[in-house]
């Protein structure tokens, strides 16, 4: 076991070292006084309310809490052989989402369907699904710029996507998140059935034994907790999300994207298993809105919202 645990820490600090020091401009984004433009006319229900897993009535279907999330695209790579999904992706504004670093980086999705580039998927309750019907709303991705040093991806597209109806963007959250917090996912990757899924802020200690200086990182520790069904997907990249306490009602925002996964099972080192125990790293979005707000072109005060996280 002390094996196991051994190698597979030495993979995750080499993930996150090599050449952190790119990112380092973004380790203090100085965000506290930052406040949300036009928060009154943003609409508080983009999730609907805070309950535990919905499910539904048929495996076919997708689960009736993932239909109303409204900030939630899907990632594509698109090829000779068609539209095949690989992640989701989370709408900050008209022409930029995020998603894990993992997700968006190119090489294992052209080497498996060939020569291609990236989509942005929207428009369809099925955008999520591993084949998107034809009235889904296609996106060309103009570019990616990844954080290899905290697993987290910028996405921008060519235009512009229409707000309104079906499709809305998710303010980021500065606030800081406290310990033992519960936190929100959606696991995108199975949308049928229990895809709201909670998750507890890690006992920073306990975390720090799996990965230390997981905080200066930016990453956001996960742990188990006994009841809660957790997310175990290999590449991650769904949004984590909290409520923010507002004059009129708490507000729907994305504190990260979930992220890399600690685990001591051998199968899970190569990817050929998910371990559903797992701590995960996750990474947090507020050190990044500076870069987000400068690739979408708009004020970095347009995306964040400071109240405290209820």
């Amino acid at each position: 076991m002390k094996h196991k645990t051994a190698l597979l820490l030495t993979v995750l600090l080499a993930f996150i070292a090599g050449i952190c020091v790119q990112a380092a401009h973004i380790l203090e984004p100085e965000l506290g006084k930052l406040e949300p433009v036009n928060i009154a006319t943003y609409e508080h229900n983009a999730i609907g309310k805070r309950q535990d897993n919905a499910t539904t009535t048929s495996e076919t279907n997708i689960s009736p809490r993932l239909k109303t999330v409204r900030f939630i695209a899907g990632l594509f790579w698109a090829s000779p052989s068609g539209l095949q999904r690989r992640c989701a992706a989370t709408i900050i504004t008209s022409n930029t989402l995020v998603t894990s670093a993992i997700c968006a980086k190119s090489d294992y999705p052209a080497s498996k369907y060939g020569q291609g580039g990236w989509r942005i998927v929207t428009g369809a309750e099925e955008r999520y699904m591993q084949t998107p019907p034809s009235s889904a709303q296609a996106y060309v991705v103009s570019n990616v710029q990844i954080d290899e040093c905290s697993n987290f991806a910028i996405i921008t597209i060519e235009g512009s996507m229409t707000f309104g109806g079906g499709l809305m963007p998710v303010f980021i959250s500065s606030h800081p998140v406290d310990q033992g917090a519960t936190l929100y996912t959606f696991k995108t990757a199975e949308p049928a059935g229990r895809s709201f899924l909670s998750l507890t802020n890690g006992i920073a200690t306990e975390c720090d034994k799996y990965l230390p200086g997981y905080a200066d990182e930016n990453f956001l520790c996960t742990q188990p907790v006994l009841g809660q069904t957790v997310t175990n997907d290999y590449l991650g990249g769904d949004p984590i999300i909290g409520f923010s306490s507002q004059p009129d009602g708490s507000l729907a925002v994305l504190v990260g994207v979930t992220g890399l996964y600690y685990s001591t099972l051998e199968e899970a080192q190569t990817a050929s298993a998910n371990d559903a125990t797992a701590y995960r790293f996750n990474a947090l979005a507020a050190p990044h809105v500076r870069d987000i707000a400068t690739l979408a072109g708009v004020s970095p005060e347009s995306l964040v919202s400071t109240g405290k996280l209820s």
